[in-house]
């Protein structure tokens, strides 16, 4: 089973505080921007680890405006 792939749009200033709280709960995740001019990140989160990346982000609740977004068409022009 590979990992589970969310996307979310959300301010630009929150995408670093995003990443390095992920980054501080090792291996649960991934965390990539994939579209810097539309401020999209991609997480790609680890098999089993999904209730506790969704603790996470119900924590930002109130701090981190996140919208989950469908995966966007990476063919489509600006």
């Amino acid at each position: 089973m590979g990992c589970i792939e969310r996307y979310f749009k959300l301010r630009r200033g929150d995408i670093v505080f995003v990443k390095y709280t992920f980054e501080a709960l090792d291996n649960l995740l991934v965390v990539t921007t994939v579209n810097r001019d539309r401020d999209i990140i991609v997480l790609r989160i680890a098999p089993g680890c999904e209730d506790e990346v969704e603790r996470v982000l119900e924590s930002f609740e109130g701090t981190v405006c996140l919208e989950e977004i469908e995966a966007p068409d990476f063919h489509e022009s600006r």
